[in-house]
């Protein structure tokens, strides 16, 4: 197939509904509690029912940035459907060549926290798919897809863009160890504490900067907060697989880098403020051995409800940038 008739091909999926994708189990305390422990989030809010209870959520709620990870099909994969728009484009993307993949953006849009037994339902639609592109990890083709979610009595919970790189192994930059090691010998903040209590709008100024916090990219973090976001993509636990598919290492997935950016801010922003958004974009991968300064500040500020803009840099440089929304006592 020519790159014109592949482009055309995938392009005649855009805006199609997919299938949609049930939940394996409904939302629960174990899988909160694993997410957490992987994630190093304290938020009380996610396991202590005495206080999650006088809170403003009135019970447990999971971690907002945990949306998408209820509707991923855990080790067993999922089943290859010809008739889902997305899952059609990766195989064609797969049979052309383009067999390696990761994920690029990420924006989550949060209409409730999701509550202790909620079935999450969720259906996407491809957005859009771009020309072949040459990027440093190969050449290959971005494509975006929108899912909406829902609770199984029908009630918004959320809304999620979602960007992947389906690329040609060998086609890209490999990572030399000269610019592994580059900023090996830079300074590093200590981890920014914990808020016991929850900021208020009037306590939180325009321009204010956010505590810097160190977060150490260990093997085990790597591992563990991608089974806990049930991502059992090869590229995150196998270094192996992941040399195999143009990567100096294994590293860390997207989900992981929403979970510790959404866990940085309600550190600083207290336990009982609520996000409202968060969109992200990685660029340099976080490898194992390395660590991620996370730096941000406020941007604007609307009534309760502030935004931060923010970076998370590791020693090849930014490895996410975003911007989150987050709801104020």
């Amino acid at each position: 197939m020519s790159d014109s008739a592949l482009l055309e091909r995938l392009r005649s999926r855009i805006g199609a509904a997919g299938s949609l994708e049930v939940a394996r189990d409904p939302v629960n305390q174990p899988m909160i509690r694993h997410w957490c422990d992987a994630m190093e989030d304290h938020n009380p809010v996610y396991t202590e029912p005495e206080f999650a209870e006088a809170s403003r959520h009135g019970g447990i709620v999971a971690p907002p940035a945990m949306l998408n990870a209820w509707t991923m099909p855990g080790l067993r994969g999922r089943p290859k459907m010809s008739k889902d728009p997305a899952g059609a484009c990766y195989q064609d993307l797969d049979a052309a060549g383009y067999t390696s993949v990761v994920a690029t953006n990420s924006e989550h849009e949060y209409t409730r926290y999701l509550r202790l037994g909620d079935l999450v339902h969720g259906r996407g639609e491809v957005e859009e798919v771009s020309e072949e592109k040459k990027t440093a990890l190969g050449i290959g083709h971005f494509v975006t897809t929108v899912s909406e979610y829902q609770s199984q009595a029908g009630e918004a919970l959320g809304r999620m863009r979602f960007r992947i790189l389906k690329f040609r192994p060998g086609t890209g930059a490999a990572a030399s160890g000269a610019e592994a090691q580059a900023g090996a010998a830079r300074e590093l903040p200590e981890g920014a504490p914990r808020a016991e209590e929850t900021r208020t709008a009037a306590s939180v100024s325009l321009g204010e900067e956010l505590p810097p916090a160190t977060i150490p990219i260990t093997p085990t973090l790597i591992v563990a907060t991608a089974i806990a976001s049930r991502d059992y993509q090869d590229v995150h636990h196998d270094r192996d697989l992941a040399i195999e598919r143009g990567s100096k290492d294994n590293f860390m997935n997207i989900l992981t880098s929403s979970g510790l950016s959404a866990r940085w801010v309600t550190d600083w922003a207290g336990p009982l403020a609520r996000l409202r958004s968060l969109r992200i974009r990685l660029g340099a991968p976080n490898y194992p051995g390395d660590a991620m300064v996370m730096r941000g500040r406020v941007t604007a500020l609307e009534g309760s409800v502030a935004s931060i803009e923010f970076a998370g840099l590791n020693q090849l440089g930014p490895h996410v940038m975003g911007t989150v929304e987050v709801v104020l006592a």
